[in-house]
């Protein structure tokens, strides 16, 4: 039996660890993802400035009405990069590469790829059709990826570091909570209830069953985070990472419905883990100290296994957009481009914030007032 699978430490981390810590193993993960070309810069830039745009009208006003305190703490700060910068980005790149893209971009795609563009020049021109639909189209579906988006962080943090009961009551309290089933008695609380209620106002056709199942996803989450503080083993050997992985991407891919497909939901996935991956081999040392088990604490979890899965997330991207725009040439590659450049900006910002990562955020006492 492993070390993760009966949910002990190993006495000592593993011996790769101790080589150069930390550090060593940043510098390792910037050679594993190599150098980004520049020329994609503009549509990723794009992509995220409408994650931003939304998030201020839509989340913002409900940040300040329900949790004010926490303006201006360390944990906004990674609330503002968690929705925009990482979730947000997810069903935003689904709406170039998923199946069923909207007609503009679908025209956009086809005709650059006829046209002779640099490839520069086509990501500037996706940049601008980007802020386009950010402004005039698909409204229902940018406040509801903004929304879905912030949920995610703020549960993720209010149930680590804002609750007290044990792990099971905990789960159940704020399942409850989202659920609309009991009355939030912090001000944390009240900013998840808020974004619960906003994130299912007002949905399309054929939106409500899709948000249910997406929901039941979530709670899966919050169950399997239950068994992780209540020390049960995790059969598959992933220290119950798996569950938040499908939660998360169910509940950021249900407001653009049909448009992705299941191909893109399932890269989706592995997106996620992978970017899970690279956050617990970050935190390595600090698992340790807190008693926290994960697959990377236990080994299982290494720079090389970093590097296969950062190879098949490429390679199913391009196997993903040859799949959904059959006989374009130069289109894949690029995209392939958008996604390097977010990613290696998206590491080194996890880099650069230790202890901020996709599944701990600061301590309350350095980071948001519960």
């Amino acid at each position: 039996m492993s070390a993760l699978e009966d949910e002990t430490l190993p006495e000592m981390p593993p011996a790769w660890v101790l080589a150069g810590g930390r550090a060593e193993r940043a510098r390792r993960l910037g050679q594993i993802l190599g150098r980004p070309t520049p020329h994609a810069k503009a549509l990723a830039d794009a992509i995220r400035n409408v994650a931003r745009r939304h998030f201020d009208l839509q989340v913002m006003p409900l940040v300040a009405s329900h949790w004010p305190a926490v303006l201006g703490t360390p944990f906004m700060d990674k609330l503002r990069i968690g929705a925009c910068d990482l979730y947000a980005v997810a069903p935003y790149t689904a709406l170039f590469c998923g199946q069923q893209p909207p007609r503009a971009v679908r025209a956009f795609i086809g005709l650059g790829d006829l046209l002779p563009l640099t490839d520069a020049a086509f990501s500037r021109l996706a940049g601008i059709l980007m802020m386009g639909l950010g402004r005039a189209a698909l409204q229902r579906t940018h406040r509801q990826i903004a929304t879905v988006a912030a949920f995610i962080v703020v549960v993720d943090h209010v149930f680590d570091h804002c609750m007290t009961e044990p792990p099971a009551a905990r789960g159940r309290h704020l399942a409850a909570i989202i659920r609309g089933d009991a009355t939030p008695e912090s001000d944390a609380l009240r900013l998840v209830a808020a974004l619960s209620r906003a994130m299912s106002a007002d949905l399309g056709p054929g939106q409500a069953p899709v948000f249910a199942a997406a929901m039941e996803k979530v709670f899966a989450w919050l169950d399997a985070e239950v068994r992780a503080l209540s020390g049960l083993p995790d059969p598959g050997g992933e220290g119950h990472r798996r569950a938040g992985v499908e939660g998360t991407i169910a509940g950021l891919l249900f407001p653009i419905g049909d448009r992705a497909g299941p191909a893109a939901h399932a890269w989706m996935n592995e997106v996620s883990m992978f970017v899970q991956m690279v956050d617990d081999v970050l935190d390595i040392e600090r698992d340790i100290l807190d008693g926290r088990p994960t697959p990377a604490t236990a080994g299982r979890w290494t720079l090389d296994a970093v590097e296969a899965a950062w190879h098949r997330t490429r390679g199913g991207l391009d196997a993903l957009v040859r799949a959904s725009a059959p006989g374009l040439r130069a289109f894949p590659g690029r995209m392939v481009a958008v996604y390097d450049l977010m990613m290696v900006e998206l590491v080194a910002a996890m880099i650069a914030r230790p202890g901020d990562g996709l599944d701990e955020a600061s301590a309350p006492q350095g980071g948001a007032p519960c």
